[in-house]
């Protein structure tokens, strides 16, 4: 059987898959270590109820397939019997990756990135805050989109906490689309949210792994931003961009996500962003943001 290899947030994986929402990380000649191995396996869901412990994870998504997910080194997926090839990716490259980074003990956060000259800045905030709709602004006026959704974040013992980039793509509402003057004719609907679209990104280049200059938590309200320090910085971070954290205390790793966490904030200073919630305010909104992260860096 063929394997695609792709050097991907820090990790080398060999898939028997294609993921061509990995293309601009495709390797063209096999590592000689490897440390992730993507495989099909031809069981089902009758493998059994889903795992979740420390070293596993197996789960059933009845329009995807059977996922298991073990040791931080092997995924191995079995598509159901009529599955789409996109709709079993989405699982793969999401909730099983996800599952994976936790098992190596990655900082994995659910943010949206975008590249400001030689850094980035990352955003967050709880469902329905607009993070992706911020990025796709930001993009749409010249940014690069870095990352997207699940991003991993490296936090070494010394230096300047960096972000690794990931699919180039937006998941976007129809509402944004519209308000950006974006046509979604030909878009990829998302598979369980209809009224969602895959936006593809064009990179010219491919992107290397960029510090972090700053992350903003999103809230609604009167346009402003302020610092978040101290514990009030690390609860809101946690809160706002935790990837699946119903996963972490079957796994064990509720005190270690918390103290990746907290070497992120004392690195990285964070502010919340509020802003009003209409487009007629997006302008000003992202004049302010764009303005304010120039500032840390004068």
């Amino acid at each position: 059987m063929e394997d695609w290899y792709y050097a991907f947030s820090g990790l080398r994986v060999a898939s028997e898959l294609p993921l061509p929402e990995w293309a601009m990380f495709e390797e063209k000649h096999p590592f000689d270590l490897i440390d992730v191995n993507i495989r099909l396996g031809s069981e089902g869901p009758q493998l059994g109820p889903p795992v979740l412990n420390a070293d596993e994870y197996c789960f059933y998504i009845p329009e995807a397939g059977y996922y298991s997910v073990r040791r931080g080194c092997e995924i191995v997926v079995a598509p159901a019997m009529g599955a789409g090839a996109s709709e079993v990716r989405l699982f793969l490259l999401g909730s099983a990756w996800g599952a994976l980074c936790y098992q190596r003990g990655l900082l994995a956060l659910h943010t949206s990135v975008v590249q400001t000259g030689d850094d980035a800045v990352a955003f967050c905030g709880t469902t329905g805050s607009g993070k992706t709709s911020v990025a796709a602004w930001l993009v749409a006026r010249g940014y690069r989109l870095v990352s997207d959704d699940l991003c991993r974040y490296d936090v070494r013992p010394q230096g300047q906490p960096i972000v690794y980039p990931s699919t180039s793509r937006i998941k976007i509402w129809r509402d944004a689309l519209a308000a950006l003057g974006w046509n979604h004719t030909g878009l990829e609907r998302d598979h369980f949210r209809l009224d969602k679209f895959h936006w593809p990104v064009i990179r010219k280049e491919k992107l290397h792994p960029l510090p972090v200059r700053a992350v903003y938590v999103l809230e609604w309200g009167d346009l402003g931003i302020s610092r978040l320090t101290g514990v009030r910085a690390l609860h809101r971070v946690v809160e706002a961009a935790t990837y699946r954290g119903e996963l972490l205390e079957p796994m064990g790793q509720v005190a270690a996500h918390w103290d990746r966490c907290a070497r992120m904030v004392q690195r990285v200073p964070i502010w919340e962003f509020t802003r009003p919630r209409h487009w007629a305010a997006m302008k000003a909104s992202m004049t302010l943001l764009t303005s304010h992260w120039n500032v840390l860096t004068s």
